[in-house]
């Protein structure tokens, strides 16, 4: 957990929630009964009194969502889209899924599809919202089309836009637990947004007080992932960021475990579990789960950077942690991303006492993505050490700072 972006930080929590309690919709029309790609036949049955055809739609379309079987799902989205012409189901489970490409890597590959998706939702949802069938729907699904952009201008580093559209998909999911308590799928958004907003203003001073709602919030999430009915296996996740938090590795771990005996190949769900071990310094067991992703998918970028930090943190082998980050590098990441792996490099280059390489990194790091105060700091601190080495001059007690980070 860091303090540098704390608002940031709770609205990618929040956004996380909204993300994944997709789908449920409703619609007047009957759609016709298609092919079943999840396997797992969904009924469509639910308690939200939304039609069944379309509920069923919106199960298969996360299922498959979270099986990485995204072009199947894209596809369940358009149909649904199609049979179910007044609902925003269709252009926001495909903004969604574009999303979820997108957070594999830390990239804008589908930028431009993203944006198309969350355009034509806006227009529906804008049609949706004055309707009086179906509030409860229509409430969720705001804070879902909110949330979803929220956690694009994140990323974006729009951070005021992206806050201020976080707080109102929260309003739109309190609306949405008072209208339709039974639903319980909303309680993961609710649940996250009590045990981080707790945690994150008691790291920040300059925030005001909370109080203490992580218990609160963990029972929710644990309610939304026993008996919700969209939202098990993200509620898992979310449970193990917190649990992260907490630095209860054991129980980080065991939701984890749980998410990848449903969906193994589900990339952000390993990506976690790997980030766990590696906090927990079992670097062989993160190495062992980054590999795993390569196997999943052989094009990832995103895990050489995490490769790189492993043997990084771990300090047995820089050789390992250059190849890796250089790798990373090779995949074109976004400025600031690009800067932290400047700024690793340039760290290594600095335990070698090779300063005049770890100077010039640093400066790139600086260069490339300038609100990145930490590599200016680190800078000034390394140009000080190779005078004192040149002078002879003994080095003072050593202090390790966090380098600033970005959700990954």
């Amino acid at each position: 957990m860091t303090a540098v972006y704390p608002s940031p930080r709770l609205l990618n929590i929040l956004v996380a929630a909204a993300m994944t309690l997709i789908l449920v919709c409703p619609a007047p029309a009957e759609a016709r009964r298609r092919q079943d790609f999840s396997g797992k036949g969904f009924s469509g049955e639910n308690n939200i009194g939304v039609h069944r055809a379309e509920f069923r739609a919106a199960q298969e379309g996360m299922e498959l969502l979270y099986q990485r079987r995204y072009l199947e799902s894209l596809q369940v989205f358009e149909v649904a889209g199609i049979d179910f012409p007044d609902s925003p189901l269709g252009p926001v489970g495909r903004a969604i899924v574009y999303q979820a490409m997108m957070l594999e890597n830390y990239d804008y590959s589908w930028d431009r599809a993203y944006m198309t998706e969350y355009g034509e939702a806006k227009d529906r949802m804008r049609v949706a919202l004055r309707s009086d069938q179906y509030k409860a729907w229509n409430y969720f699904l705001a804070a879902i089309h909110l949330g979803i952009d929220a956690m694009y201008q994140v990323r974006k580093s729009e951070y005021l836009s992206a806050f201020n559209k976080a707080w109102d998909a929260l309003e739109y999911i309190k609306k949405v637990e008072r209208v339709a308590p039974q639903f319980v799928d909303v309680q993961l958004g609710l649940g996250l947004y009590n045990y981080w907003r707790t945690a994150i203003t008691e790291k920040a001073s300059y925030l005001p007080s909370f109080g203490d709602h992580r218990a609160e919030g963990l029972e929710q999430m644990r309610l939304a992932k026993d008996k919700g009915l969209l939202a098990s296996a993200p509620a898992a996740i979310a449970l193990s960021y917190s649990y992260m938090e907490q630095r209860n590795w054991s129980s980080a771990l065991a939701e984890g475990a749980w998410a990848n005996r449903l969906y193994p190949n589900n990339i952000i769900n390993q990506m976690t579990i790997g980030r766990v071990h590696r906090m927990k310094k079992d670097w062989p067991a993160a190495l062992a789960i980054f590999e795993r992703i390569l196997e999943i998918d052989p094009e990832n970028k995103r895990v050489w950077f995490h490769i790189g930090e492993t043997h990084y943190k771990s300090r047995r082998n820089n050789t390992e942690a250059k190849k890796a980050y250089n790798r990373y590098m090779e995949t074109q990441p976004h400025a600031e991303y690009l800067a932290h792996t400047y700024y690793r490099l340039g760290l290594i280059e600095r335990r070698r006492r090779h300063y005049d390489a770890a100077i010039d990194l640093l400066k790139k790091a600086v260069t490339t993505w300038p609100k990145f105060k930490p590599a200016g700091a680190r800078l000034d601190q390394v140009k000080k050490e190779k005078e004192r080495r040149s002078s002879g001059q003994a080095p003072p007690p050593r202090v390790e700072h966090q380098a600033q980070r970005r959700p990954s």
